[in-house]
C-alpha cells in the first residue's frame, strides 16, 4: 500500500478555485469511460458530481490566505497483489477509503469544540480509477529506453525511404527493427513498453481531494503541518496541534488487513520501509529470518521490483552491494507502486 499527501500545487499565489484539478481527476471519464462516467463519492455518498465537488471545496476556504493551500490531495495506491487479494472490486476501495479518512481524522493532534477531530469534520470527495499509464521513471521504460531509441531511428529512416529522401534496401531496414524489437526487454503484446502506455492488471487506485478546512468552515486542518503533535499558547489559550503522519500511513496499512484478512509480507510493510531508510542491514536481516514460504514471497515481490536475488545466503561485501540494490529497487517500485507499503 503506497499513500501520498500533497498540498494543492504550488504557484506564485494559490488558484481560488479547485476546478483545473477536478478536471484533472475526470481525465478517464473522458477517454475511458464517457458513456459510463465514474462519479465521486465521500463518507456518506457516493454519486456526486464533479460540479457539486467544485462547489463544496472552493465554498469552504474562509480566512485562508491566497498564500495558503485551498485543499489537499491523497492518493491511495494498492498493490497489484492486495488488489488481487479483494477481486479488484470498486466497492471494497471505497469502503476502504472512507476507513482509511477514519485514520486521517484521528492522526491529527487538534480539538474541536473541545473533542478531538472526527471523520465527520473531514469535507473531502474520492474517486476510483481503474488505470494507469507508463511513465518515463517506470523500470520498464527506463530499460527499454536504448532499444526505443534505435526503434525510432530505424522507423525514421523507413519513413525517408518511403518519401525518397533515403536510397537503401527497406527489407534491411525492416529485419533490423524486427530484431531490435525482439531483443527489447519489457514488451506487451510484442510492443515494447514506452511511455504513455497503458499498465497491464489491475492498476486501481483512489485519488481524494481534502479541504483544507473543516466541514463547518471554521478551523484549518492541514496534513502538511511540520509538527506531529505540540501544544503553544495563541491568544492567551492553549491550542494543540500536528499532524502525525507516520500514525496515519501505519494505521491505513493495518487497516486494509483487517478489512480484508490480508495477510502482508515483510517487504510491503511500512515498518520495513522505515527500517530500509534507517538501518539496510538490518532490513537484510529481517529478510533472513523469514520463514522459506515468506521469503519466496519477498523474493518474488522484489523481483517484481526490478531486484535480481536468487539467494540470500552472501558474504559481508556481496551483501553490501546487494543492499544498495534493494534500496534504490523498493525506492522506485514504490514510487511507481510495482509494489507498496
Amino acid at each position: 500500500m503506497y499513500l501520498t499527501i500533497s498540498p494543492q500545487k504550488l504557484s506564485q499565489n494559490y488558484s481560488s478555485s479547485s476546478a483545473d484539478f477536478v478536471t484533472y481527476l475526470e481525465k478517464e471519464n473522458q477517454s475511458i469511460n464517457a458513456d459510463s462516467p465514474e462519479l465521486f463519492f465521500n463518507q456518506d455518498s457516493h454519486r456526486i458530481t464533479s460540479s457539486e465537488v467544485i462547489e463544496a471545496i472552493d465554498g469552504n476556504v474562509a480566512k485562508l490566505k491566497r498564500t495558503e493551500p485551498r485543499y489537499y490531495s491523497i492518493t491511495i495506491n494498492p498493490s497489484q497483489r492486495e488488489l488481487n487479494h479483494i477481486g479488484n472490486d470498486k466497492q471494497k476501495l471505497i469502503t476502504y477509503t472512507r476507513e482509511v479518512m477514519k485514520n486521517y481524522a484521528a492522526a491529527f493532534n487538534r480539538q474541536i469544540h473541545g473533542r478531538p477531530v472526527s471523520p465527520k469534520d473531514i469535507l473531502f470527495f474520492g474517486k476510483v480509477e481503474f488505470s494507469r499509464t507508463f511513465k518515463g521513471t517506470d523500470r520498464e521504460v527506463r530499460e527499454n529506453k536504448p532499444f526505443l531509441k534505435r526503434i525510432a531511428a530505424l522507423e525514421n529512416s523507413l519513413r525517408k525511404i518511403e518519401r525518397e529522401e533515403l536510397s537503401a534496401p527497406a527489407s534491411d531496414i525492416k529485419n533490423e527493427l524486427n530484431k531490435v524489437i525482439v531483443q527489447c526487454p519489457h514488451k506487451i503484446n510484442n510492443k515494447p513498453i514506452e511511455p504513455g502506455m497503458r499498465k497491464p492488471g489491475n492498476q486501481s487506485h483512489i485519488h481524494l481531494i481534502v479541504s483544507r478546512k473543516d466541514i463547518s468552515n471554521t478551523y484549518s486542518l492541514s496534513p502538511g503541518s511540520k509538527y506531529r503533535s505540540s501544544e503553544v499558547v495563541m491568544h492567551g489559550k492553549l491550542v494543540r496541534r500536528g499532524f502525525d503522519r507516520d500514525k496515519f500511513f501505519q494505521t491505513a496499512e493495518k487497516t486494509f488487513d483487517r478489512l480484508f484478512n490480508y495477510q502482508r509480507n515483510f517487504v510491503e510493510s511500512y515498518d520495513a520501509k522505515k527500517i530500509l531508510a534507517k538501518d539496510p542491514q538490518k532490513f537484510y536481516s529481517s529478510l533472513q529470518h523469514l520463514t522459506p514460504a515468506e521469503k519466496k514471497i519477498a523474493l518474488k515481490l522484489m523481483d517484481q521490483a526490478g531486484l535480481k536475488l536468487p539467494m540470500l545466503n552472501l558474504n559481508p561485501n556481496q551483501a553490501s552491494f546487494v543492499l544498495k540494490q534493494i534500496k534504490r529497487a523498493i525506492g522506485v517500485a514504490v514510487r511507481s507502486s510495482s509494489i507498496g507499503y
